[in-house]
């Protein structure tokens, strides 16, 4: 009798345990990374969508239709239901205004990031902490560098390639938010 309440009591607690680490909210199935380093997606809608750009980018040119890029993201990512906090570096010293803009936006809670790097080595201990985080990376243009060996490097999730014009490009990344925000693999270009 002892050991059927002592089996019984047992199971009880393992369900109670098993109960307490589930999710408590229903979220969309992640989808794998690239390099399998990070969380992958499944946020909420209105998340904060961190955007870090290169000081060129806060003017219209050439591509951009008379509309800067930063303007651009602000807009299509809020018509898209994101919150934008869309970072600039300083002309003086880009890759240290980068790496200080994604240590502010992954403490301040942003679910993704999309990174224009102005040198993309020099970023990689703000991608390992934005991964530790939980925090999707995507770089726009040049890949974010791989660290490590064996294919244990840490890089950007995602990647959203070509600059033909400003519109395409934040389309592109937009549709790529959307895709993670929902659980599901982005396009690819």
């Amino acid at each position: 009798m002892r050991r059927i309440l002592a089996a019984a009591i047992a199971l009880s607690a393992v369900a109670v345990l098993a109960g307490c680490t589930g999710t408590t909210s229903m979220a969309p199935t992640p989808v794998k990374s690239t390099d399998l380093t990070s969380s992958d997606g499944g946020f909420d809608q209105h998340a904060v969508v961190g955007v870090v750009l290169l000081a060129a980018d806060a003017t219209p040119g050439a591509s951009s239709g008379g509309v800067a890029l930063t303007d651009r993201f602000r807009e299509d990512l809020t018509t898209a239901g994101f919150r934008p906090d869309v970072r600039v570096a300083s002309a003086t010293d880009p890759a240290s205004s980068q790496a200080s803009a994604i240590r502010e936006l992954v403490r301040d809670g942003a679910k993704a990031l999309l990174v224009e790097a102005a040198d993309p080595d020099a970023l990689t201990g703000e991608v390992q902490t934005a991964h530790d985080a939980g925090v999707v990376v995507v770089a726009l243009g040049d890949p974010l560098p791989a660290t490590g060996t064996g294919g244990d490097g840490i890089s950007s999730d995602y990647r959203v390639q070509g600059r033909d014009s400003d519109a395409a490009l934040v389309g592109r990344a937009v549709a790529v938010i959307e895709a993670l925000q929902r659980g599901t693999k982005p396009p690819t270009d």
